[in-house]
């Protein structure tokens, strides 16, 4: 993930973020309806421990996956299941350590190829004829890799600010060993999701309260820095591997987004022959920001794959 700013600036705003209670976003008072969260449809045995699903809809398989982090969970999606499983049907899942998963144990085997593994079995399982999958930063790049490794079990891809493309750069690589640091990952819990969120509704404010509510949860901050210090891994790198994809591909990217730059969006597109690129006006999660523009887009699309 290239750092738009430079690394001492990052730093302290990282720092002044957390003092100032994150107000990057500056989310006021409103009045939200309560989104109720419902008992998963099932769980899914992994190595990782047992993983949460939610099953919604008839039709062609739709997998949503969430990206990593405090608060992330199958919730994020939300805004647009609703709409998505009238006409599909959508399994989301909570990734281990997020929502109602399990937590790995040991917790330093969180990792973004470690979440990655999971994907095949439980395809073959929930979705034995494949599916198309919709996937935010980490679940960008697990759908990228299953993409590119296991192309039978995927019909077509929308990569959301996706994982997997960054330059390991000396920015790049400084910022993600101070997220690896459980001090600096504590510092900055809450104010880290307000800096990347760039619009505010119910669904950016559910998210927000969600970071909160994980932030005293033992182990919680233990998986954070874990999944931080792999996507430095050799195998979170998918920049040479992307051009292998040929199913058909719609990268949706918040054009706003200081963490997963908007150039790596171009970079991606410019690989997978055929893919199609859309910017929002929105941070790093589009689909929770700008549902209404976010599905007017992906719509078609996805009527697109028969």
């Amino acid at each position: 993930m290239k750092i738009r700013i430079q690394l001492l600036s990052v730093f302290f705003t990282g720092i002044f973020l957390a003092c100032s209670g994150g107000q990057e976003m500056q989310i006021q008072s409103m009045e939200t309806n309560n989104i109720q969260d419902e008992k998963p449809s099932g769980y899914f045995h992994t190595k990782l421990g047992l993983i949460a699903y939610w099953i919604k809809g008839k039709g062609e398989n739709l997998i949503l996956l969430h990206s990593a982090g405090p608060g992330h969970e199958h919730r994020d999606f939300d805004a647009i299941i609703p709409k998505l499983s009238e006409s599909y049907r959508v399994i989301s899942l909570d990734w281990p350590g997020h929502g109602k998963s399990e937590f790995p144990n040991p917790l330093e085997s969180a990792s973004a190829v470690s979440y990655a593994e999971i994907l095949p079995d439980l395809i073959k399982q929930l979705a034995p004829g494949g599916a198309i999958l919709i996937g935010n930063s980490l679940g960008g790049f697990a759908s990228i890799k299953l993409a590119v490794e296991k192309p039978d079990l995927v019909k077509g891809l929308i990569l959301v600010d996706t994982g997997g493309m960054n330059d390991p750069d000396f920015k790049t690589r400084t910022f993600v060993k101070l997220m690896s640091n459980l001090w600096f990952t504590g510092v900055t819990w809450n104010a880290f999701p307000n800096y990347y969120l760039k619009v505010e509704n119910r669904y950016t404010k559910s998210l927000l309260d969600r970071v909160k509510e994980k932030e005293n949860i033992e182990g919680s901050k233990q998986i954070r820095t874990s999944l931080w210090k792999s996507f430095s891994d050799e195998g979170h790198d998918m920049r040479e591997r992307v051009s292998g994809i040929t199913v058909p591909t719609l990268i949706v990217w918040g054009e706003k987004d200081p963490v997963i730059l908007p150039e790596f969006g171009e970079k991606l597109s410019q690989k997978i022959k055929g893919s199609q690129l859309v910017f929002l006006q929105t941070g790093h999660v589009p689909f929770a920001e700008d549902p209404e523009t976010f599905l007017k887009i992906t719509i078609p699309f996805l009527k697109s794959i028969r």
